[in-house]
């Protein structure tokens, strides 16, 4: 046999089975594809639905490997827990925004994909493809608006948020959560900014608008307060919006505004030593392939990272790559987002997150 630098691991793998056991070289190699891996993700309604879509028919097709999926509030949690075990990694699998990803990249938390093992890379999206075979998209979305019958007429503009009768009505999830960082990103444009030079312009925009926020960290989350008439406007995530819209029986409503808006993309990421790689890569794989992605579509209206997915009609319509709902995409380098991110979240605890 060939040996090469693939099959010297697998080799290695054979040889540190065999010295604990009594197994064939083939079944140690087996091995490597077998046990428990760890996959770090959203909580919440994302868990329910990719446990639901993606997860359990992954391990009813795989069944010498079982899943275990662990929530986190947002990426910017799932970062920080990432960072914590960084020495020594208890997860496999990391499910988080582009923007957290990159700085995982940068920070070598995260490690770069085999395309041997996950032949699904070729087909990604060009918008969500990453550099040197690092995690690339697993779903699309992108930021609207939610509301309830307390707001009249609907909302169509960003602008809808700083009027002044829903004064202390207003849910805003702020930075580093990538919700927040978009709106300010979008109304940093607005007022003529250049990100990539200042986003001041954008801050001072936020700081007028806090009379009318309620809570920039709302609890449980924003769909549940809307939905409940705690509060009456709030920046949300396409995706979810529809699915609890769906779900309210109508007491939840979305509003795609006529303004820019933020194209989000969600990563899938191999963690750097990982416990189980090589069975965490055929996870990979099978949540970027065509019929996983259309199931979660259709599942939960995430937008599929797969240029094959062929989720249905109807739900297609309804997420982030209706033109209809992304007319006026901003563009936005992520890249530089994470590497303002840091600087960023102290302009928000000094100048808007005060008081």
């Amino acid at each position: 046999m060939k040996v090469t630098p693939w099959t010297t691991g697998i080799l290695v793998l054979a040889v540190v089975t065999i010295a604990g056991c009594s197994n064939t070289p083939a079944k140690a190699a087996d091995s490597a594809t077998a046990g428990t891996i760890t996959v770090k993700g959203y909580s919440g309604v994302f868990q329910d639905n990719f446990v639901k879509a993606v997860v359990q028919p992954f391990e009813k097709k795989y069944p010498q490997i079982h899943v275990k999926y662990i929530g986190a509030a947002n990426s910017a949690e799932n970062l920080a827990s990432l960072r914590a075990a960084q020495s020594k990694p208890d997860t496999d699998i990391s499910i988080l925004d582009i923007s957290a990803a990159d700085t995982a990249n940068k920070s070598g938390i995260f490690q770069a994909l085999d395309p041997a093992k996950v032949t699904n890379l070729a087909d990604i999206d060009p918008r969500g493809k990453t550099a040197n075979n690092f995690g690339p998209a697993l779903t699309f979305d992108s930021l609207v608006l939610i509301y309830n019958d307390s707001v009249n007429p609907a909302p169509t503009k960003w602008d809808s948020l700083w009027d002044p009768k829903y004064k202390g009505m207003v849910v805003v999830t702020a930075h580093p959560d990538i919700q927040g960082t978009g709106l300010m990103l979008i109304e940093n444009q607005k007022a003529g900014g250049d990100y990539t030079k200042s986003v001041q312009p954008g801050i001072d925009r936020l700081k007028t608008l806090a009379p009318n926020v309620q809570t920039w960290a709302p609890q449980p989350d924003q769909y549940t307060l809307v939905q409940s008439g705690t509060a009456s406007l709030a920046i949300a995530w396409n995706a979810r919006a529809q699915y609890y819209a769906d779900k309210s029986g109508g007491k939840l409503k979305v509003a795609t505004v006529n303004d820019d808006t933020i194209f989000q993309i969600n990563t899938i990421n191999l963690v750097k030593d990982s416990p189980s790689p090589v069975a965490a890569q055929v996870f990979i794989n099978y949540a970027l392939s065509p019929g996983s992605q259309a199931n979660f579509t259709d599942t939960m209206f995430y937008a599929p990272s797969n240029t094959k997915a062929k989720p249905t009609a109807a739900a297609l319509a309804r997420t982030a790559l209706n033109p209809q709902n992304t007319a006026n995409i901003l563009s936005v380098d992520w890249t530089k987002v994470a590497a303002n991110r840091e600087s960023w979240t102290q302009l928000w605890r000094r100048e808007v997150l005060v008081g």
